[in-house]
């Protein structure tokens, strides 16, 4: 379920109009061309100095839109995706700032595995010269359902689940924990 602290509703005006419908659309440009693996055009809708967090912790930020295209690029190398973000609350938090908070539903299908997953994503958009651009993103998943596909993935989250990973691969562990993470923690 997606909350929003009072303190930060009051903070911020609603936005409507023109502004609104862009950011609108450029979301969905976004999901379009994340599935379609379209990676210039969705690497071109964040600032050259976005912010992406896919996880919970700070190992899981990264900085800069060309970091952020080469670690989708990477993760969802030969994944079939579907994204879906809806019923969007917008509020200004500043002249060409706005924050967004999205309910999230994605569905990623691998050799390895089908994750299917849900919650929401906290967006900050800046309007430059160029229209409007994600300048961070936030992942908050509150549900993840995994299907290993293979033997291979079983034993990944067995060892996963034992500590085992975290002591033989701790990158592996790191991402896979960050996967599978549901919940939302502070910040």
């Amino acid at each position: 379920m997606m909350t929003i602290d009072c303190e930060e509703r009051a903070q911020g005006a609603q936005v409507s109009g023109a502004s609104r419908e862009a950011i609108a659309s450029l979301k969905a440009s976004y999901c379009e061309s994340l599935d379609a693996k379209q990676w210039d055009r969705w690497a071109s809708l964040f600032t050259e100095d976005a912010v992406l967090q896919l996880g919970p912790s700070e190992d899981a930020r990264v900085r800069g839109r060309a970091a952020i295209r080469r670690l989708l690029t990477r993760q969802l190398r030969g994944a079939r995706t579907h994204h879906e973000a809806t019923k969007p609350e917008m509020l200004e938090e500043g002249p060409g700032r706005v924050r967004a908070i999205w309910e999230m539903r994605d569905l990623v299908e691998t050799p390895l595995y089908v994750l299917d997953g849900a919650g929401f994503y906290e967006d900050r958009y800046l309007q430059t010269r160029e229209g409007w651009k994600i300048s961070a993103l936030r992942l908050h998943r509150t549900k993840v359902e995994l299907r290993p596909k293979s033997f291979v993935m079983r034993t990944l989250l067995s060892m996963h689940a034992r500590g085992w990973l975290s002591r033989l691969t701790p990158g592996v562990n790191r991402m896979l924990s960050e996967a599978l993470h549901v919940g939302l923690e502070p910040g």
